[in-house]
């Protein structure tokens, strides 16, 4: 029996130990600790995954587990990812005082939650913030979002693990008989909760709200004009005084004077999608 149950642990350890060190890997290179005062992220913002190996803890988790009493600046380089994972790090960061510093780009919800959350919000030289619309939370209910939904619920049906062969300690979720109009009406209610607790955070900081609002009307007039491109492909490099004068955010600092066009080009290279400035 005592044998029998070491190579039960023996086999667990085996099935697991790829987990441990796919998370490690993850989180030595999305985390680094720069110095004693100064914590680094680097990758798009992610939730725990139920899926296991690759994220086990979502990046507020990281964020809290990797601060100290003696961390004071956390620099950003993401092009953004799960809004409701970017307002725990928002909390954080605005609860700690932390300032934020931006080497890179720092984009979308980054830009919206974590960047506005910090007590002084620094770009460094060739760094870029880019704000993107909130209404790109909403799924519109079209024939390609539904094709797109259908393929991510069969994927997920087919790999949800075995457990008992696995050694899988996390269940994922069940998606059961649910169907792709009830999973887009729990998007859009999720949508709007998130832009309501943005909002809420953006009262609590003396951001204006319309800062959203504004983005939002901006977008629309745009793809308006521009008809086929995609709304989660368009962003918004605002001013830094646009930002200080028309929606109250303290402790900016950046250099003066617009974006250099060969950094907008950049942009759209590497990330694709359509890059523009605001100045008012």
């Amino acid at each position: 029996m005592r044998c029998r149950l070491l190579w039960a642990s023996l086999l667990t350890v085996a099935l697991l130990h790829p987990m441990v060190v796919r998370a490690q890997a993850y989180q030595d290179r999305a985390w680094q600790r720069v110095d004693a005062a100064t914590l680094a992220f680097h990758g798009e913002i992610l939730p725990r995954r139920f899926l296991p190996g690759e994220h086990p803890l979502g990046d507020a988790d990281l964020l809290a587990r990797n601060l100290t009493p003696e961390t004071r600046t956390l620099v950003l380089d993401s092009g953004g990812g799960d809004v409701a994972v970017a307002l725990e790090m928002a909390r954080l960061i605005h609860g700690r005082q932390l300032d934020v510093m931006v080497q890179g780009r720092c984009a979308s919800a980054c830009a919206l939650l974590p960047f506005l959350a910090g007590r002084r919000k620094i770009v460094a030289p060739g760094g870029v913030v880019e704000f993107h619309s909130t209404n790109s939370l909403d799924p519109r209910d079209t024939a390609d979002a539904r094709a797109h939904l259908t393929a991510q619920m069969d994927a997920v049906r087919g790999q949800i693990p075995n457990l008992a062969q696995d050694g899988v300690t996390v269940t994922p979720p069940d998606l059961g008989d649910a169907t792709v109009e009830a999973i887009l009406a729990a998007r859009r209610q999720n949508a709007a909760r998130l832009r309501q607790a943005i909002a809420a955070l953006y009262g609590e900081w003396g951001v204006a709200a319309a800062l959203l609002d504004d983005i939002d009307q901006a977008a629309d007039a745009y793809l308006a004009d521009h008809p086929g491109v995609a709304r989660d492909q368009v962003w918004w490099c605002l001013a830094p005084a646009l930002l200080a004068g028309r929606y109250g955010v303290m402790g900016l600092e950046a250099p003066a004077g617009p974006l250099p066009p060969d950094v907008l080009a950049s942009l759209e290279r590497t990330v694709g999608g359509v890059h523009l400035v605001r100045e008012r």
